[in-house]
C-alpha cells in the first residue's frame, strides 16, 4: 500500500509540474475572480490597439495581431506556471515576423506561428530550459536596446504618414532622409500630438494624490485609468477627429482601413494555403520561412523566460515548463490564423499591477478581444496609422536599457563588450544575426576570464632560501595552466639570480576543478622548473582535485597544517601587545610546509 501511495505522490507531483493549474483551481475563490477580471479586462484595453500596432509592425494586416491578442494566451491558462505574464503579440517578435515573411504571402506568418510553436514544445519537453542560461543580461539587454531603436525607426514611415520598404534599421533611416521631403502634415501633426499626449499620460503615475477617504480613491481611480488606459484613449480620440474630418469620403489622414468582422475559424495550419494568386502546401511556405522557424521560437522563448523570471519573486522560474506553455499558446493560436505570440514585459507588469491572482485572467482578454473582434472592427476603420505609430514607438522607448549600461559601467565594464556588441551588431546586421554575435562574444568573454585567473605571486626569504608561494584565484583547466607557466618563467626571468626560489608552492585552496590536460601542464611545468634548479609543490587541493593530480603526476598533495602543530614547531607568531596574532592562519600553513621542504 505504501509502495502504491508513492507511485501516485509521483503521478501527482508529475502532473503538476505540467499542469501548472491543478496547483490553483481546487483553491479559486470568486474572490480571486473578480481581481482576474478587472486585471483581465485592463491589459484587453492595452493589447487591443497594441496588437493592430505590431501587426503593421510585421507588416501583416490588423487580423493577424487582434487573433493573436484574443486567443495567443489561451493555452496559457493551462500550462503557464507564473500568473502575471500575459502572451500575446510581441513587439520583438513582430519585428522577427516582418523579416522572415514575405508581405505578398502573409499567412505564412500563421505557418512560422505553428512551426514557433513546435520547436518551442520539442524544447520543454527535452527539458531544454538550461539552454536560456547561456544568453546573459548584458547580450540581452544589448539585443531588447537595439530592436527598440529598430522599431521606432521602422514607424516613422508611418509617423510622418510617407511610404517605403525597407529591412534593416540603416535603410529605414537612408530611405526615410530620402523621403521627407513627401511627408503629410496632417498624419505628421497627428502623431508628434499623441506621443505627447502619451508621454503626458504616463508621467501621471508619479503624481501622489494628498486627498483622504473616498476623494483619495476617486482620484487615484481616475490616475490609473488615464495611465492605464491611456492607448486605448490616445486611438479613439484620434479616431473621432478622423471620423469627423472626412469630407466627400476623402480623410486627410492616412487611415487603418477595412478589417474583416467576425470570429475566424479553426484550422489546421498544415493544410494548402492561398494569398493573392499564388497557392502553396505548407512544406513550401515552410521553406521560405529559413531561418526564420528556429530564430523566432528561441527569441520567443528568451523573451518569455526572461519576464518570467521578473515576475517570479525569487521563486526558481522552470524554464523547460515556460517553453512548453509557450509552444500550446503558438501552436492553438495558429488553428485561429496568428501571428506569432510571446511574453509582453509591459503587459506583465500591468497585470501584476491590477492585482492579478491567477493566470484564468486571461480568459477576460478573450472574452473583450472576441467581443471587438464581433461588433468593433468597423470602427477599427477610422484608426489613423500615425496614431498607431505613435502607440508603439512610446510602447518600446521602456526597452532602450540605458540603466543597464549605467550599472555595468559602474559595476563590471568588462560586461559592456557583450552588450556593444550585441547592440551594434543588430542595428548593422539583422537582429538575429546581432544576438548571435553578441552570444558568441560573451561566451568568449567567459571563457577569457576562466583562461585568465588573477595569480598572485608572495616572495619570501628565509635564511638564504628563497620561497614562491603562487595562488590562483580560480579552477585551473588547461589554458589557465599554460597562463600560469608563463607567469612563472616570467616572473623568475626577470628575477636576479640571488633572488630565484628553490621551492615554489602552488596554493590549490581555489581550485574546485581541473582536467587532465591541466594536469599534464603541471608536470610539464615541474619538469621545466627542475631544470632551474627549483622544487614545485602542490597543497590544499579538494579531494576531487587531489585525486586527479596524484595520479598524474605521481606525486603527494600536501595538505592543511593544524595551527598546534605550527605553533609548537615553528616560532612564526609573535602577539602584540593586546594579545592579538599578527600573522594570519593561512600564512602559518604556508611558512610550515616552507620550512618543511627547506
Amino acid at each position: 500500500m505504501v509502495h502504491t501511495g508513492s507511485c501516485s505522490d509521483r503521478l501527482h507531483d508529475k502532473l503538476i509540474s505540467y499542469l501548472p493549474i491543478l496547483t490553483w483551481m481546487p483553491k479559486y475563490k470568486k474572490v480571486d475572480l473578480l481581481y482576474d477580471a478587472v486585471s483581465g479586462i485592463t491589459v484587453a484595453l492595452t493589447l487591443m490597439p497594441q496588437s493592430i500596432a505590431y501587426a503593421s509592425l510585421a507588416g501583416l494586416d490588423p487580423l493577424f495581431g487582434l487573433y493573436a491578442a484574443c486567443f495567443g494566451s489561451l493555452m496559457y491558462i493551462i500550462f503557464g506556471s507564473v500568473r502575471q505574464i500575459t502572451i500575446g503579440p510581441a513587439s520583438v517578435v513582430a519585428l522577427l515576423t516582418f523579416n522572415y515573411v514575405n508581405p505578398a504571402l502573409p499567412t505564412t506568418a500563421v505557418i512560422l506561428c505553428f512551426v514557433s510553436g513546435i520547436v518551442e514544445l520539442i524544447c520543454g519537453l527535452l527539458r531544454l530550459g538550461f539552454v536560456v542560461e547561456f544568453v546573459s543580461m548584458p547580450v540581452t539587454g544589448g539585443f531588447t536596446s537595439a530592436a527598440a531603436i529598430i522599431m521606432a525607426s521602422s514607424q516613422l514611415k508611418g509617423l510622418f504618414g510617407i511610404s517605403y520598404d525597407a529591412k534593416n534599421c540603416m535603410e529605414m533611416w537612408i530611405k526615410f532622409v530620402e523621403h521627407i521631403e513627401h511627408y503629410r502634415l496632417p498624419d505628421t501633426a497627428m502623431g508628434l500630438i499623441c506621443i505627447v499626449v502619451l508621454i503626458g499620460l504616463k508621467s501621471l503615475k508619479s503624481i501622489k494624490v494628498n486627498a483622504k477617504g473616498m476623494k483619495a480613491k476617486s482620484y487615484s481611480a481616475i490616475l490609473f485609468l488615464l495611465t492605464t488606459g491611456s492607448n486605448v484613449l490616445v486611438v479613439i480620440v484620434s479616431s473621432i477627429i478622423a471620423y469627423l474630418s472626412i469630407r466627400q469620403g476623402q480623410s486627410p489622414l492616412v487611415l487603418t482601413g477595412t478589417i474583416a468582422s467576425g470570429i475566424p475559424q479553426f484550422r489546421f495550419p498544415f493544410m494548402d494555403y492561398e494569398d493573392e494568386d499564388e497557392k502553396f502546401t505548407f512544406i513550401e511556405g515552410l521553406s521560405r520561412l529559413w531561418p526564420g522557424a528556429i530564430v523566432v521560437p528561441l527569441v520567443s522563448i528568451l523573451s518569455t523566460v526572461s519576464v518570467a523570471k521578473a515576475f517570479s519573486g525569487g521563486k526558481v522560474v522552470d524554464a523547460s515548463q515556460e517553453m512548453i506553455a509557450l509552444g500550446f499558446c503558438n501552436i492553438f493560436s495558429s488553428f485561429m490564423g496568428s501571428m506569432p505570440v510571446a511574453g509582453s514585459m509591459t503587459r506583465s507588469a500591468l497585470n501584476h499591477t491590477t492585482g492579478v491572482r491567477t493566470t484564468f485572467s486571461s480568459i477576460f482578454t478573450t472574452i473583450l478581444g472576441m467581443l471587438s473582434l464581433l461588433f468593433l472592427t468597423p470602427l477599427l476603420y477610422y484608426i489613423p496609422k500615425s496614431s498607431l505609430s505613435a502607440v508603439l514607438i512610446c510602447a518600446v522607448t521602456s526597452m532602450f536599457r540605458y540603466d543597464m549600461v549605467i550599472s555595468l559601467w559602474k559595476t563590471n565594464r568588462r560586461d559592456l563588450i557583450p552588450f556593444s556588441t550585441a547592440f551594434v551588431s543588430c542595428l548593422i546586421f539583422d537582429v538575429e544575426l546581432g544576438l548571435l554575435f553578441g552570444i558568441c562574444v560573451d561566451l568568449l568573454c567567459v571563457l577569457y576570464r576562466s583562461a585568465r585567473p588573477s595569480i598572485s605571486i608572495e616572495k619570501e626569504t628565509n635564511s638564504g632560501n628563497v620561497r614562491w608561494v603562487v595562488r590562483p584565484s580560480s579552477g585551473l583547466l588547461f589554458p589557465a595552466v599554460d597562463f600560469m607557466r608563463q607567469r612563472i618563467i616570467a616572473e623568475m626571468s626577470s628575477s636576479e639570480r640571488a633572488n630565484k626560489p628553490n621551492l615554489i608552492i602552488v596554493d590549490c585552496v581555489h581550485f574546485d576543478k581541473t582536467d587532465f590536460t591541466a594536469a599534464q601542464g603541471i608536470k610539464s611545468l615541474i619538469s621545466e622548473l627542475k631544470s632551474e634548479s627549483c622544487q614545485l609543490e602542490l597543497m590544499n587541493a579538494k579531494e576531487c582535485v587531489a585525486a586527479i593530480l596524484e595520479a598524474t603526476l605521481n606525486v603527494k598533495i600536501l595538505s592543511m597544517v593544524p595551527l598546534q602543530d605550527s605553533i609548537k614547531k615553528f616560532n612564526f607568531i609573535q602577539p602584540d601587545f593586546n594579545g592579538i596574532e599578527s600573522m594570519t592562519l593561512h600564512e602559518m600553513k604556508m611558512n610550515n610546509i616552507c620550512e618543511r621542504k627547506a
